[in-house]
């Protein structure tokens, strides 16, 4: 276990480290599939960190941080439960990619699939159901979105297929029916944002809206709000939009972090994005650093997500090629 212990207090941040153990490299992985041409480069050895954090009076304090994933291979898609006591991700085994269920607590784990022949990625829990959703790639490039009942439930159906051979790459729940997602480019089609409606009401196949071309892939519900965020790479700047589902109206937040994609809210409202070992936030009018991480070896921070309650804070990282070879 990996625990680096941080303090901070407004927003200059002080690092110390009581002690840094990193089992396994760490490696950059990008994946990227269509329907006629499935690419998966080299899994690259990225872990899921989780932080102690703490926000009052304008203050935002780092207690901890924790290598909760200690996997070699590709760790990486972090996302809460809506209640914020479960951390999802997907998780190498064996060289292909499962999902795990963490308590964000005791940090005990379960893996909630275990599937021959078949991976999958983006894990996150349905909304008013006790189910896990995730993105399914065969070897053969066959790419399905599903959804299984959690360990426990009293429901005997295993799993669901909720869009079969599609090419969802990243989605986010609205809902319990209804879900925003990045579907990837195929020969005829670029990569498009779209809002998938309908699952589960008994009214056959989702219906499907295009929204936006050429997303980034990080999407969020923006709290105490109806808005959902997500990036438009078609700007230039990128841009950050606020999207209301029931109006369809759209404004622009900020511009992006430069070169960066991934994002999450901390529960009062504040966007927070990372580029290389340190994590920023949109203070109105421009990107301060939050926290630094350099100094735990840690860099090429990604994949951003915070519980309901602002307690804990998860992200994907690699170590510095210094600390790799520890």
């Amino acid at each position: 276990m990996v625990d680096i212990i941080i303090t901070s207090h407004g927003i200059k941040k002080y690092l110390t480290i009581s002690h840094l153990v990193m089992v396994g490299a760490l490696v950059f992985f990008v994946f990227s599939f269509n329907r006629f041409d499935a690419v998966a480069q080299v899994p690259p050895n990225t872990e899921v960190f989780m932080a102690d954090i703490r926000i009052a009076n304008g203050n935002f304090e780092v207690l901890q941080v924790k290598n909760v994933s200690e996997n070699e291979g590709y760790d990486s898609q972090p996302s809460f439960s809506p209640d914020g006591q479960s951390l999802l991700y997907a998780s190498n085994r064996g060289g292909e990619t499962d999902i795990i269920m963490t308590s964000v607590w005791s940090l005990n784990k379960i893996w909630l699939t275990d599937t021959p022949n078949r991976s999958e990625y983006s894990p996150q829990l349905r909304p008013g159901h006790q189910q896990v959703s995730y993105v399914t790639l065969t070897p053969d490039g066959v790419q399905d979105f599903r959804v299984q009942e959690l360990p426990g439930s009293v429901s005997t159906r295993k799993e669901q297929i909720i869009e079969a051979e599609e090419i969802i790459g990243y989605y986010t729940w609205i809902n319990e029916s209804d879900y925003l997602c990045f579907v990837l480019p195929t020969s005829e089609s670029p990569t498009t944002l779209q809002w998938h409606q309908g699952f589960g009401m008994g009214m056959g196949d989702v219906t499907k809206q295009v929204m936006q071309s050429n997303p980034g892939r990080s999407f969020h519900q923006v709290p105490d709000s109806d808005l959902i965020s997500f990036i438009d790479k078609t700007t230039e700047p990128w841009q950050i939009n606020l999207w209301n589902p029931a109006s369809g109206d759209r404004e622009v937040y900020a511009p992006t972090l430069e070169g960066s994609e991934d994002m999450a809210w901390l529960p009062d409202g504040q966007a927070i994005m990372a580029s290389g070992s340190i994590i920023y936030f949109w203070n109105s009018t421009q990107w301060q650093p939050l926290m630094d991480l350099s100094s735990a070896g840690v860099t090429n921070i990604t994949r951003l997500a915070v519980n309901k309650k602002g307690e804990k804070l998860a992200f994907v990282g690699e170590l510095s090629a210094r600390d790799a070879s520890n």
